[in-house]
């Protein structure tokens, strides 16, 4: 029987030894999201978010499983990370389901559905 991992923020992190040159690379799409919020360039900022959750997401499973699979969808990243025995929050889950169309929708210009503005 396999145990399970549960995911408690930055704790989880911690007790993992995580690829510099990934976390290196999330950490700098965090920057720019938060700075491209504050910018109000809307569209770039979840692009940026994004991309941070993906790098996050996909550094664990490295670290964890060795692998991850070749998705842009954050939901697709989670269900790897569940397959491993990693409780995911619904919150969490929840979060990613919301900030996956964004990765697409600020790729390509003229199929937005969304109104990026400071509230959304």
């Amino acid at each position: 029987m396999r145990s399970t991992l549960t995911w408690s923020g930055r704790d989880l992190m911690k007790s993992i030894k995580l690829p510099a040159e990934w976390t290196e690379r999330r950490e700098v799409f965090l920057k720019s999201a938060i700075r491209n919020l504050e910018e109000g360039i809307y569209w770039l900022s979840c692009f940026s978010a994004h991309q941070a959750v993906e790098f996050y997401l996909k550094t664990l499973l490295v670290s964890i499983a060795g692998v991850h699979p070749y998705t842009h969808d954050l939901a697709k990243l989670l269900d790897a990370m569940r397959a491993i025995g990693i409780e995911v929050p619904n919150d969490i889950s929840l979060s990613c389901e919301l900030l996956t169309p964004h990765y697409a929708l600020a790729r390509y210009p003229g199929k937005r559905t969304y109104n990026y503005t400071a509230e959304r």
